[in-house]
């Protein structure tokens, strides 16, 4: 340190006078501060980041490095000056700034004017900033030996990120935690007949020790009780913090749970932050269901209700044939299944009575797809003729006449697994299939 000329106007003030800056380049950042007491002593101090920074932003963490570090001599005003016309405008509420990181370093520096009985900057002109420059520029250089006459310390990380840290055990407003507190520290109950007897009867799930509320777990250990703002954060930590995976409402509090915490409506506030999450609800699935409720479809008794549908085109086999036309019982699971060389309406209706009416007895309904061959003049009539009531699924949405979907999907397996290459003999595997 330098003894420098009394300014008998200052010392009478008492404000300790501090210069400062911040130098960024491609290799490292680093501040310089310049610190003057009333009586003419001067400290010179070199601060390099362990972190990249701009060079704004490296002016702000000068402009808090400087009432931190004199907070070592219980300085109480200060009179800061920086060349820097942003950072002394934003400091002194002349600019106002949109970025997200620049609102964090204002905020911050606003909160430490508390701590001092005068904190103002100004802003000088750049010649007048000489010394603070320099030691800025010292920090950043490859080299950065400590010396006799300069003091030279690091940053590991900005001065903002502390702001974001949250600590869990901080004073809380009242919330569902303090009845159970109330009664096991010092044994107040609520004032309602009701309220307190639910809580008398629930407490015995509760353990309050050492500043701290647990719950009793059925197949975990005591769960630790969270109040709603560290719950928040801890939420938000497990879905899409640094190990986080943006995992599904109920992974997410069960996974909660897994790591000891508890409060009573996790479930349901896992759900509302999976809806709102922005990545969860871009990456979806998109929900196929109909917006109008489904008819649910009921089989009374056997061979009452049958579900029918069309495979095909196959390999052609003898005859031509190349489709098949398969019906199946909603009751028994029995299936029909018939080798076709054409689809028209009139084997649709050759196969009706051959296969169904005259084997089994007249049905009472048919549930078929939308396709010409069920949907025609000639085919309406038919089950007209014979009372059968005939059902037409969803356009589009072939869950609705599933049964026959999943028995088409049978047959096609059990053929591959049996004809191998042969696949034209499809025919005559067909019954064994059956």
């Amino acid at each position: 340190m330098e003894r420098m000329e009394e300014d008998p106007s200052e010392n009478k003030r008492g404000i300790w006078k501090l210069s400062l800056n911040g130098s960024s380049c491609i290799a490292n950042s680093g501040a310089g501060l310049v610190l003057m007491s009333p009586d003419g002593w001067t400290l010179e101090y070199a601060l390099r980041f362990r972190f990249k920074a701009t060079n704004n932003e490296a002016k702000w963490e000068a402009l808090i490095a400087g009432p931190t570090n004199s907070k070592h001599f219980e300085v109480q005003k200060i009179e800061a000056s920086s060349d820097s016309q942003l950072v002394v405008g934003l400091a002194n509420g002349e600019y106002e700034t949109q970025e997200d990181r620049m609102v964090k370093y204002l905020s911050h520096f606003q909160s430490m004017k508390s701590f001092f009985e005068v904190l103002r900057v100004l802003k000088v002109p750049r010649v007048e900033n000489v010394r603070a420059d320099q030691l800025s520029k010292l920090a950043t250089t490859e080299e950065l030996v400590k010396n006799q006459t300069v003091l030279i310390d690091y940053l590991d990380r900005p001065t903002i990120s502390e702001v974001d840290i949250m600590d869990i055990d901080m004073p809380q407003e009242p919330n569902w935690m303090s009845p159970f507190i109330n009664w096991l520290r010092n044994g107040i109950l609520p004032e309602d007949t009701i309220d307190a007897r639910k809580l008398v009867y629930r407490v015995n799930m509760f353990q309050f020790r050492d500043g701290i509320l647990y719950k009793r777990s059925f197949s975990f250990p005591w769960l630790r009780c969270l109040t709603p703002l560290a719950a928040d954060y801890a939420f938000k930590e497990v879905h899409e913090g640094i190990c986080g995976n943006h995992t599904r409402d109920i992974t997410l509090s069960h996974k909660l749970l897994r790591q000891g915490y508890y409060w009573p409506t996790m479930h349901q506030d896992a759900i509302d932050l999976v809806r709102k999450c922005d990545k969860c609800q871009r990456n979806a699935n998109i929900s196929k269901r109909p917006s109008q409720p489904l008819t649910s479809i009921t089989a009374p008794w056997t061979f009452a209700q049958w579900g029918m549908d069309f495979v095909g085109p196959l390999p052609m086999t003898t005859g031509q044939r190349k489709f098949l036309i398969v019906a199946v019982d909603y009751f028994t699971k029995w299936v029909e299944a018939e080798p076709l060389a054409t689809i028209t309406e009139k084997n649709t209706e050759s196969f009706v009575w051959k296969s169904i009416i005259c084997r089994f007895g007249v049905s009472r309904t048919i549930v078929s797809d939308n396709g010409k061959q069920f949907d025609c003049k000639a085919f309406c009539d038919f089950c007209k003729e014979w009372r059968i009531e005939h059902r037409l699924a969803s356009v589009a949405y072939p869950q609705s006449n599933g049964q026959a979907e999943v028995i088409n999907k049978e047959i096609i397996s059990g053929l591959k697994k049996c004809l191998e290459d042969s696949k034209r003999r499809w025919t005559e595997e067909l019954p064994s299939v059956l």
